[in-house]
């Protein structure tokens, strides 16, 4: 008998055993089918997160090219079945412009899209009902301004890209420098009085070198895109074509003859959008005014908006003060002055001429110059190919109350 219960005893502990053994390899199946399930979730959440996030950024492209917001739709969903997803079986793709949820709820320039997916589960297939996935992405056309009261955007390894002479002066506030030129004497002071506060956070920054004394240089810096470069030329559609001014009143428009004025003249600016094909000028102690509201000046060639036909320069000398400010409202809000990409002339203050300005100036593909006898800009930022201060005077007070807000597509959330 005894031996009878020491076989038995044995076999019951063996069976306990096997029990044992079975509910821990079954815990192990069951954790390694959560962790494979958990890892298809991951993915498969990747996957519609990087395609709602893609789809809203097509969409806010539409946007920013001027479309409307069924066309922003429309590319949304389109990008959104490149990717992968699109309403159907199991999946929902959702766009809203604007978007109904979040802090961008009803902005016209944003786009939300929403895509919702069951995945199914390898190991847990009981559990499919619990494996929905859902991804939202944002993007929009949102404003851009980096902070420079100064740009110089020349990226080539050109020296000189910002100079001041003796006779130069710049003081800068609430904004700093950007010199995007490689040389090695991209900002060139050559003895003038140079001023960039408060400090920190703004300085002078340059992708290259300096040769004199500059405030709060760092140099070796990453060169920056042009941050207005996108925004779109003025139509002429709808507007008047002038070819004399007929007065010293003016209107918005088209104008083929040149603004111009001198001998003691004053040119009143009405309110408006102006497509300059043949320049504009003072000098003489002559006058250039904007009247309430202000306007949008828009430097181009003769043939505008055709390409070629040369253009004509913009100069403010010879005893000439002027007094411009920008439209407030609409897509050239605070951007008083756009030289068209095409056209490489120089846009010059010279011989005791003053401009008092709000709003940027915008000379991509040319120079701004200041020379002779305390030429003067008193304005809110400067952005060119290369600035060369002479003889002249730049004072700017920099705020992006009164700047361009150039606008980019980009994520929101």
């Amino acid at each position: 008998m005894s031996a009878l219960r020491s076989f038995f005893g044995r076999r019951d502990e063996g069976g306990q055993a096997i029990v044992l053994v079975a509910a821990a390899m079954l815990a192990m199946l069951f954790a390694v089918g959560l962790a494979i399930d958990a890892g298809q979730l991951f993915v498969a959440r990747r996957g519609a997160q990087e395609a709602a996030d893609a789809a809203a950024f097509a969409g806010a492209v539409v946007l920013y090219q001027g479309g409307s917001a069924a066309q922003a739709v429309a590319a949304a969903q389109a990008d959104a079945t490149l990717n992968g997803f699109t309403t159907g079986g199991d999946t929902t793709v959702t766009v809203n412009a604007p978007p109904v949820s979040g802090p961008f709820t009803g902005s016209l320039v944003h786009v939300e899209v929403i895509v919702q997916t069951q995945v199914r589960t390898a190991l847990v297939p009981a559990q499919s009902s619990l494996a929905a996935v859902r991804a939202r992405g944002v993007a929009g056309a949102q404003p851009l301004n980096n902070g420079y009261a100064v740009m110089s955007l020349d990226r080539g390894d050109t020296p000189n890209a910002l100079s001041v002479q003796a006779g130069g002066s710049v003081s800068l506030n609430g904004g700093g420098i950007l010199v995007n030129s490689t040389s090695s004497t991209a900002a060139n002071n050559q003895g003038g009085s140079i001023s960039v506060e408060p400090y920190p956070p703004y300085g002078t920054d340059v992708s290259g070198n300096v040769s004199g004394t500059w405030p709060h240089v760092s140099t070796g810096q990453p060169q920056l895109p042009d941050p207005f470069a996108g925004y779109p030329k003025p139509s002429t559609n709808g507007l008047p074509v002038y070819t004399s001014l007929g007065g010293t009143t003016l209107n918005p428009g088209v104008y083929d003859v040149s603004i111009a004025a001198s001998g003691g003249t004053t040119l009143t600016l009405n309110s408006g959008v102006y497509i300059l094909r043949a320049g504009m000028g003072a000098s003489g102690n002559a006058d250039i005014v904007a009247g309430p509201g202000g306007v949008f000046l828009f430097n181009a060639n003769a043939n505008y908006p055709a390409s070629g036909g040369g253009c004509t320069s913009v100069s403010l000398v010879g005893n000439a003060v002027s007094t411009l400010l920008p439209l407030t409202t609409g897509t050239y809000a605070n951007l008083l002055f756009y030289q068209d990409p095409e056209c490489t002339n120089a846009f010059t203050i010279a011989g005791n001429g003053v401009l008092t300005a709000s709003g940027t100036i915008y000379v991509p593909n040319g120079a701004v110059v200041f020379n002779g006898n305390d030429a003067t800009l008193t304005g809110s930022q400067l952005v060119a190919k290369t600035v060369e201060v002479q003889n002249g005077n730049v004072n700017i007070t920099f705020s992006t109350a009164t700047t361009a807000q150039p606008v980019v597509p980009a994520l929101a959330e």
